[in-house]
């Protein structure tokens, strides 16, 4: 029997402002954070989205904080996350042709996880 593979990761790639106040918890997830952190499924991976440890450190009025998702068989396939308070933005920069003018911004609920999903398959 085989060990299931990951299909996304995530890592924080930078600073987009000013960091806000953090707790010792939010700061325990940053740290955790900038290590590439990998997803069994799609569904994992907004369950942590969604969770109120992720929306303590990241989703902020202003934003702060941005992530890479990553393709786990490919590190070199990667989406640009910068999530708010007011939702999360994605940017393509390689283009793949899933996100209209290879940019999304809206929230979980507004069809990311499909998205996401078809960028999975558009460039594995």
């Amino acid at each position: 029997m085989t060990d299931p593979v990951p299909s996304v990761t995530l890592v924080k790639s930078g600073e987009i402002d000013d960091r806000p106040p953090l707790t010792s918890a939010d700061e325990a997830l940053e740290q955790t954070l900038s290590m590439l952190c990998s997803f069994l499924s799609i569904d994992d991976f907004f369950s942590f989205l969604a969770s109120p440890a992720f929306a303590s450190l990241a989703r902020r009025d202003t934003p702060w904080i941005t992530f890479e998702i990553g393709l786990y068989a490919d590190h070199t396939k990667t989406l640009q996350l910068i999530p708010s308070s007011h939702g999360l933005k994605i940017a393509d920069a390689s283009e793949s042709g899933v996100f209209e003018n290879n940019l999304w911004t809206g929230d979980i609920e507004d069809g990311l996880m499909e998205l996401l999903g078809a960028w999975v398959i558009a460039v594995a």
